[in-house]
């Protein structure tokens, strides 16, 4: 199974993109947030836990998106943190389009490569 974990600075921010993506993807994607816990940032315990909490619901894969420069640092760290068992990939998108387009790409039955390019497409999306 692949999973996705959203990194904001903004607990708000993460939990309402995890609904956005929820309602259009359903239950079958496991999804889960990290960051703003108390204030606003995102470190690399908070990743850690949730890397672990994906890991521990079956993941053998996770797809990271970011809201910032220091979401993917703290996302870094937890990864060399974590070790070997899954495979993390931190995904150059942009944070709402990139990770919608990479769960409706999840919930299709495409794999990992298939929703890491469908996030990276989504620089692409005009909204005029």
């Amino acid at each position: 199974m692949v999973g996705m974990l959203l990194v904001s600075h903004s607990r708000r921010l993460a939990d309402g993109l995890r609904e956005l993506i929820q309602q259009l993807a359903g239950d079958t994607l496991a999804l889960g947030t990290a960051g703003g816990q108390e204030t606003l940032g995102a470190d690399a315990g908070m990743v850690v836990k949730e890397f672990e909490h994906l890991r521990a619901l079956g993941c053998e894969a996770i797809l990271v998106f970011g809201d910032l420069g220091s979401a993917f640092i703290a996302a870094e760290t937890a990864r060399d943190l974590l070790g070997d068992g899954v495979e993390i990939r931190i995904v150059d998108a942009p944070f709402v389009e990139g990770s919608v387009a990479a769960a409706m790409a999840l919930t299709t039955g495409g794999g990992v490569d298939d929703a890491v390019e469908a996030a990276q497409e989504a620089y692409e999306i005009r909204k005029l």
